[in-house]
Parts: C-alpha cells; structure tokens; sequence
C-alpha cells in the first residue's frame, strides 16, 4: 500500500509541477532541496525501506554528502530552479557492505540523473524524464 500511495505522489508531482497553486503549496509546506536530510523511500518504481541508511544532503555549498548501505558518500553539485540537476564527482569509502548490489545501484543513480521535482516532503529525480528515485524529507 506505501508503494502505491509514493507512485500515486510521483505521478501527480510530475503531472503537476508546473501548477502554480501546486508551487505555493511547496512553498508552504514543502522541504528545501538544501539542508535537508533525504531518504530512500522508492527505487525504480518499487518501494524501498530504507531505514537509517541510503541518505544524502544538499549542502549550500554545493556538496552532496550521504551514506548508502555502509558507505560515506561525497561530491559535487549543480541545481537549478528549472528543476535541472547533475551531481559529479561522487565519491565513497571503499567498505564490503551488506547488500553492495543495492548501494551499487543508488550511487549508478545519483551520478545518472539530470532533473529533480520536489512535492511538499517528496523529493524526486529523474533521468530523461523516467523516475529513477523517490526521496522523503526527515
């Protein structure tokens, strides 16, 4: 059911980004791209728990820090307010994790997209318009 619900909230962010009444209610109610701590909560269409890991923050110096499976991940980024996104230059520790399968995915991911939306706690990246990653603010 949680999956269906963070679909149904991607598919609106996307049909919907560009409603006024819908940026106020960002505006009011949303989370900042920066400073905020975002985590995995979808992953290519399919729910993801992520627990305390798989997490990244936008800093205002336009560095990218997080954590994936056990992980440390750090790097660089370009945002704009057209919802244009690239992240480079992404770095990680170097440990065996768990499932490194999984974090391998999540760091293909984040150096892989090129826009991002956010709706209210919801932070979404895309790569050619397909949704590759649901986020949720903390």
């Amino acid at each position: 059911m949680k999956g269906l619900h963070v679909m149904m909230v991607a598919v609106a962010a996307i049909l919907l980004s560009g409603c006024c009444a819908c940026k106020k209610y960002q505006k009011k109610y949303g989370k900042p791209l920066e400073q905020t701590e975002w985590t995995l909560i979808q992953v290519e269409g399919k729910s993801f728990d992520a627990g305390d890991k798989y997490q990244i923050v936008f800093g205002k110096d336009k560095r990218i820090s997080g954590v994936g499976d056990c992980n440390r991940l750090m790097g660089g980024y370009t945002a704009d307010d057209d919802g244009h996104m690239k992240i480079e230059q992404l770095a990680a520790t170097r440990m065996m994790c768990p499932d490194q399968e999984m974090e391998d995915k999540f760091v293909k991911i984040l150096t892989e997209i090129d826009t991002y939306k956010l709706d209210g706690k919801m932070l979404l990246l895309l790569r050619d318009g397909e949704l590759l990653a649901v986020f949720e603010a903390k």
